[in-house]
């Protein structure tokens, strides 16, 4: 994909916006200044949580990003100045040491930036240079040497921090065949534009939804049903906005638009899907088994329409589709996915062909999804 055909500057904006679980207020008034003027109707739950409406008849149709990133909770500010911490959304540790994050003091104003200490090797004995560093043993320096001096620049136990990270873009000329098992097949140029950023999980799920929304809008798009692209809160400590809004929706048809784990990179094993090889139609995760009728037809379409894309499934782990397909009497669900390097850290890497073939795709399905196909999915 040489030119990219979505607002790429809209992308940035969300996955640098504060919004760690629980705190998601300045990335969720993007997301509604954005999304209000393409929308029939603009809901909210008491969560948090932003749901456009789109349409009046046919079956509910739920598209839902989760807009909350992995972050931080202080937990203790120490007489030395150092502050304890506790993780917002599952980080694995050896992602931490040194990295900088940034702080929403409690008093308001300037966002603080802090740095998670360690101990420079050339103190460490032999042992400890072989243990990995646990997050019950870091710490956040901001600079401070006590803790008045911290409490003077308005924070307190119960504030929030995300990861300091930067969105930018790369592009890449690359050279691929368009099906690698055909070994006769002529290799094609392609133009790649590749993301960087700290909150893909799960910015590129709402950023999805409000594309979808909007060329709906813009480009007169026509189909029998009525769309609610959600923007749920708190999906990193338990699936939580899904569960709130899908009970207030009550849909017919459920989406969850995330990141997918990429298995491209050295090391990774038992993961078939992958970063440039087209949106991920997710067979399963920890937290849902999709509805196989409905799988089956979402891939159909993808096959029939030419849209560039992979069967995946996670061991582990668990998407908004683990809430949305028990709401009400249970709707059939289906996770779509954006491979992403690195996920869970403060840079993840995805490609942005993969993110224009899961807009076209969502399209493509609502368009076709009815009232009869809804039912087929379920009825015996």
């Amino acid at each position: 994909m040489a030119d990219v055909k979505f607002d790429v500057k809209l992308l940035e904006d969300l996955c640098n916006a504060f919004g760690p679980s629980g705190h998601e207020t300045e990335a969720q008034k993007l997301v509604h200044e954005y999304g209000k003027k393409y929308a029939d109707e603009t809901l909210f739950d008491g969560l948090g949580s932003v749901i456009f409406k789109k349409g009046n008849s046919g079956p509910k149709i739920m598209i839902a990003g989760h807009v909350d990133e992995i972050g931080f909770i202080i937990t203790d500010i120490q007489k030395s100045g150092y502050l304890s911490f506790h993780q917002l959304g599952g980080w694995w540790d050896q992602t931490l040491l040194t990295q900088e994050v940034v702080i929403q003091p409690f008093k308001g104003g300037e966002k603080i930036i802090g740095v998670i200490g360690a101990d420079p090797p050339h103190i460490l004995t032999a042992d400890q240079r072989n243990k990995v560093v646990t997050k019950d043993r870091m710490y956040i320096d901001i600079g401070c040497a006590s803790d008045k001096e911290v409490k003077e620049l308005g924070i307190r136990v119960g504030d929030p921090a995300v990861p300091r990270s930067s969105f930018r873009t790369i592009k890449r000329t690359r050279k691929e065949k368009k099906d690698e098992d055909d070994k006769d097949a002529k290799e094609e140029t392609r133009e790649v534009t590749l993301g960087v950023a700290k909150a893909f999980d799960d910015r590129i799920g709402v950023f999805i939804a409000l594309e979808v929304l909007r060329r709906l809008k813009e480009e007169g798009i026509e189909h029998p049903n009525t769309v609610y692209a959600c923007s749920t809160v708190q999906e990193e400590v338990g699936l939580r906005g899904a569960k709130t809004s899908a009970q207030m929706i009550k849909p017919d048809i459920g989406f969850s638009l995330d990141v997918d784990i990429s298995g491209d990179s050295p090391g990774a094993k038992g993961l078939v899907q992958k970063m440039g090889k087209g949106v991920s139609i997710s067979a399963g995760d920890g937290s849902m088994i999709p509805n196989p009728r409905f799988r089956k037809y979402a891939l159909n379409v993808a096959e029939e329409t030419e849209i560039k894309h992979q069967s995946a499934f996670l061991k582990f782990g668990g998407t908004d589709a683990g809430q949305i397909h028990l709401a009400g009497m249970g709707a059939p669900s289906l996770f779509i996915g954006i491979p992403t390097r690195y996920i869970h850290s403060h840079n993840g890497m995805l490609d942005f062909d993969d993110v224009e073939n899961a807009i076209l795709l969502l399209i493509e399905l609502i368009k076709r999804l009815d009232a009869k196909t809804v039912e087929s999915f379920t009825s015996l």
